[in-house]
């Protein structure tokens, strides 16, 4: 019987690559796969899924049938010894920042360096793998050029029967109402790319435009304090830094409610691969406002409020219209909810199985 065995350095729930491996290898499962999920040494007691180390991959005795799928994110030291097992290989890109957003941000510019060496990565050892697949076809575009033979395009699996249910924190979600009649949500990493300089800069050009009182709410990890700072300075020169909030380690249910509570959520992100929360925000019935680079309209499709222009006025401008038109709004939240439907797990599962049966046998079949 075939093994599959998935890699990432670190898989947790929390972390939109850890759900999605998790999804996979229940999947693979149910279908009759011996499937594991495998994480870096240091990561596997925190590790929700992974049952493996890299030292214990290493060690493994493969055979002809095996498959390894390794997850590709950023920089991993360990990533060339992989490629010396005795095994199958597939990659699953799911993109690196270029290293230009970090390069002028004094102390993230080693970030940038890692990003770059990231991609090179790519390039020396495309020929290692038998198959690439990207979870978006702004990646699957990225793997071609780095030299993959014909990669293939499966988005990452979404979390949709939690995100349409409604379980909320109730209290949050009231305590947000009452605050500002206006409320902004954006969830993502603090990085350069993300541009929550511009996302600040929304909401003072919204409450000076529009006169309202106004809640910007992110919610993502710290990667550098020297530029967090900066972005409070940013608010505070904007006079709305008592109306930014700030939410580290949110759990899923904290983001899924501040998504029900916001009147937009808003992005001015530059460089994203995929962008699971545009999805997620679909699924609960949050309006999405977007400036549509890199990956973030294919993710979104048809649905959702694109725009072109990195210009605060522009999704400030529609933020209230918003909430004037509430037709429109309605319009909107109901395309957003069909095509979030392309990207559920039912859907993402079969594309999976499609593309897998090629490589291992899965003994229930794709219709079962």
């Amino acid at each position: 019987m075939s093994r599959v065995v998935q890699y990432h350095p670190s898989v947790i729930s929390a972390d939109a690559i850890g759900a999605s491996i998790s999804s996979l290898h229940q999947l693979l499962r149910q279908r009759g796969v011996s499937s594991y999920v495998a994480c870096a040494d240091s990561n596997l007691a925190k590790s929700d899924y992974a049952t493996l180390s890299l030292s214990m991959l290493k060690r493994l005795d493969w055979r002809d049938t095996d498959l390894l799928l390794l997850h590709y994110s950023f920089f991993n030291e360990e990533f060339e010894s992989l490629l010396d097992l005795p095994v199958r290989k597939i990659l699953i890109y799911h993109n690196v920042t270029p290293g230009h957003f970090f390069r002028n941000q004094g102390s993230m510019s080693w970030l940038g360096d890692m990003c770059d060496h990231s991609r090179a990565q790519m390039r020396r050892f495309a020929s290692a793998f038998e198959k690439g697949v990207g979870d978006s076809d702004y990646n699957t575009a990225e793997l071609k050029e780095f030299g993959f033979r014909a990669p293939e395009t499966i988005p990452v699996f979404f979390n949709d029967a939690f995100f349409t249910s409604r379980e909320l924190d109730n209290q949050l979600y009231f305590d947000i109402k009452a605050a500002s009649e206006v409320n902004i949500v954006f969830v993502g990493r603090f990085v350069p790319n993300k541009r929550h300089d511009l996302l600040i800069d929304t909401l003072a050009a919204y409450k000076k435009l529009f006169g309202r009182s106004a809640s910007l709410h992110l919610a993502g990890k710290i990667w550098g304090d020297e530029y967090f700072h900066a972005l409070l300075g940013r608010a505070v020169q904007g006079g709305v830094l008592s109306d930014v909030k700030i939410y580290q380690n949110a759990s899923g249910l904290t983001i899924k409610t501040l998504f029900a509570a916001a009147d937009a959520f808003l992005s001015m992100s530059e460089h994203e691969g995929f962008m699971v929360p545009v999805l997620e925000a679909f699924a609960v019935g949050c309006p999405v406002l977007a400036y549509a680079s890199t990956a973030v309209g294919e993710t979104m499709g048809p649905a959702g409020v694109k725009f072109d222009a990195l210009d605060p006025s522009v999704p400030a401008g529609y933020l209230e219209l918003l909430r004037r038109d509430k037709m429109l709004r309605n319009d909107i939240v109901r395309e957003q909810a069909d095509r979030a439907t392309d990207f559920y797990s039912e859907a993402t599962a079969r594309k999976w199985l499609s593309f897998l049966k090629g490589f291992v046998d899965i003994s229930a079949g794709l219709n079962a």
